[in-house]
Order: structure tokens, then sequence, then C-alpha cells
């Protein structure tokens, strides 16, 4: 019997692809533009516990650790254990929606969203997405 939910393999995926969106943009070389310390190379970021709005009460901490691992290891970011110091917080919710493939078969979409909120202005620096096929 298929699992109820995203697998690790499902989240390991979903972290890859989210991971990828947030490099993209141009948002690290605006932030880089706005920064007194010129060598500002990599922002801080602290991740927070990712919200699970699918209903489903999945435990989202295995996607939030592999996030974390692969921003840490990109090279492009500095990751921060607390969020005091941090450039900004990254503040994620998994969505899932059900549809309906060929045949009647149905299928989850589970969707990340990862806002990365600057804490001094509390706005939304920049928002990325992914997307990963699961069974329902």
């Amino acid at each position: 019997t298929a699992p109820s939910g995203p697998t690790r393999t499902d989240f390991k995926e979903i972290a890859g692809k989210l991971m990828k969106r947030c490099v993209a943009g141009g948002w690290i070389n605006t932030w880089r533009s706005q920064q007194a310390n010129i060598d500002a190379a990599r922002p801080k970021i602290h991740l927070a516990e990712f919200e699970d709005k699918t209903g489903q009460d999945l435990d989202s901490t295995y996607l939030h650790r592999t996030l974390e691992q692969k921003m840490r290891l990109s090279g492009v970011y500095d990751m921060q254990p607390e969020a005091e110091g941090a450039d900004f917080i990254g503040k994620g919710k998994l969505l899932r929606m059900a549809e309906r493939g060929k045949g009647g078969a149905r299928f989850s979409v589970y969707t990340a969203v990862l806002d990365l909120v600057d804490p001094a202005s509390g706005k939304v620096a920049y928002t990325c997405e992914a997307t990963v096929e699961g069974e329902m």
C-alpha cells in the first residue's frame, strides 16, 4: 500500500527544487547591493519549521532538515541556528491539492512555499515554491 502522504524521497525532491528556485530570481544580488559591508557574499538565513497545511498531519521536520542541509551545502547561504542576527527568516508552508489523472486515478500534488522574510521590516523579500506529485 502506498503511504498516505509524501515519502522521504518526495521531501528530498521538493527540497532540492525549492533550494534551486530560491537561488534564482536575482534577490541575492539586490540584497548584496544594499549591504554596508561590500564583502557580504552570503545572506544569513534562519529556517523556521515548515507549517503543515495539508490536513494530513505530516511531520515536516524531515523536509525542514533536508532543505536546511541542501541550503547549507550549496555555499550560497549562511544558515543560522537562531533568528537573531539573521538577514532573512525562511518561513515555509507545505500545501496539498488532490487531482485526478487519466483513468480517474487520484494523486496528490504537494507544494512547498518558502517566504524569505526581512526581520527588520517584516516584509517578504522573496518567495520560492516547488511542487512534487505524490500518492494519495
